[in-house]
């Protein structure tokens, strides 16, 4: 049964605390009135960014920011001016949650407000009106809805191939919690009883379908997506995380297996070549070199191998294409 609103907020989870508040620049808490006058002079000429009314980022630490870190500082900045009881919720709240997210962050932060009407959506606010299913929670110091509500709300909003990714990053989370690097994660039944326990019917049917879909042996966005397209096409199911032992002993995992036509296909992502976290201390061009021995050795066991980018997944067009190229037939 869903809680009364406003409900207690429960324990306050650590999220990989990222800093990002020290970058909020506040010209009004300032006392001297010269310092006030010279941020918003910077701000008029574009050296400062604005977030909401009265927060600003300096425009050259913005632009180093990513999509993630910078709709995650938008909210820590929209959570300095919330009234009480307003809740970070849905994209915003997946945000702090550091769930993948498809595509563009919105422009504002979403919260979840009373169901009496009488707060509305402001420009920088997507409000909605309702009463929460779940006990909200303190995430970097703000309020927000629980991962598992967030999971559910982003499911009853986002497209379907969004949802997917989110529902399988926790999924995967909570099924490799060492290689999630502490992240929280949830089971199958805790977003089952957070769909049970809300009382939103719009989007209810979306987030069924989604929660019957989701896998957490995907463990990338853009697996999520691949599977999705593949879904749309009409394409068998394959096998995921399909693991390879080579003679010599050497293991390797397909994001992708089909078994009847013994065919293999990874999602090859830019961020395993550019992104230092995951090139594990090796450059860019070893990373390049590694991926192409690990390729030779995988071509070696099937009849059919490829690899996939987002502009293939994320098209039925193309990544149809691709998959009969490989030798998958449906």
């Amino acid at each position: 049964m869903p809680m009364a609103w406003h409900p207690h907020v429960g324990k306050a989870e650590v999220v990989h605390p990222d800093n990002l508040r020290q970058l909020i620049v506040r010209p009004n808490a300032h006392i001297d009135s010269g310092m006030r006058a010279h941020d918003y002079r910077a701000a008029a000429a574009g050296s400062l960014h604005r977030l909401v009314a009265g927060r600003f980022v300096s425009s050259d630490e913005w632009a180093l920011l990513d999509k993630d870190a910078q709709h995650r500082l938008l909210v820590h900045a929209a959570a300095e001016r919330l009234p009480a009881g307003d809740v970070v919720s849905h994209w915003s709240a997946a945000a702090l949650w550091h769930l993948p997210c498809i595509g563009r962050w919105p422009d504002r932060v979403h919260v979840t407000t009373a169901p009496d009407g009488r707060r509305a959506s402001t420009s920088a606010l997507v409000r909605h009106q309702r009463s929460l299913a779940c006990t909200p929670v303190s995430v970097a110091g703000i309020t927000v809805t629980s991962l598992a509500e967030t999971v559910i709300d982003v499911a009853r909003i986002g497209t379907f191939a969004q949802a997917v990714a989110v529902g399988d990053a926790v999924l995967w989370r909570a099924s490799y919690p060492r290689d999630a690097g502490g992240l929280p994660g949830l089971a199958p039944d805790q977003l089952e009883q957070a769909w049970l326990a809300g009382r939103e019917r719009r989007g209810a049917a979306r987030a069924r379908r989604v929660l019957d879909f989701i896998d957490g042996r995907a463990n990338r966005p853009g697996e999520s997506l691949a599977r999705v397209t593949m879904a749309e096409l009409g394409v068998a199911a394959p096998e995921l995380q399909h693991l390879i032992v080579l003679p010599d002993g050497k293991r390797y995992f397909l994001d992708f297996y089909f078994r009847e036509f013994d065919v293999g296909l990874d999602f090859d992502g830019r961020i395993k070549y550019l992104d230092p976290t995951f090139r594990g201390g090796r450059s860019a061009d070893q990373v390049v070199y590694d991926e192409k021995v690990r390729e030779d050795h995988v071509r070696s066991q099937l009849t059919g191998y490829g690899r996939a980018d987002w502009k293939v997944v994320g098209s039925t067009a193309r990544l149809g294409a691709a998959l009969r190229r490989i030798g998958v037939r449906w």
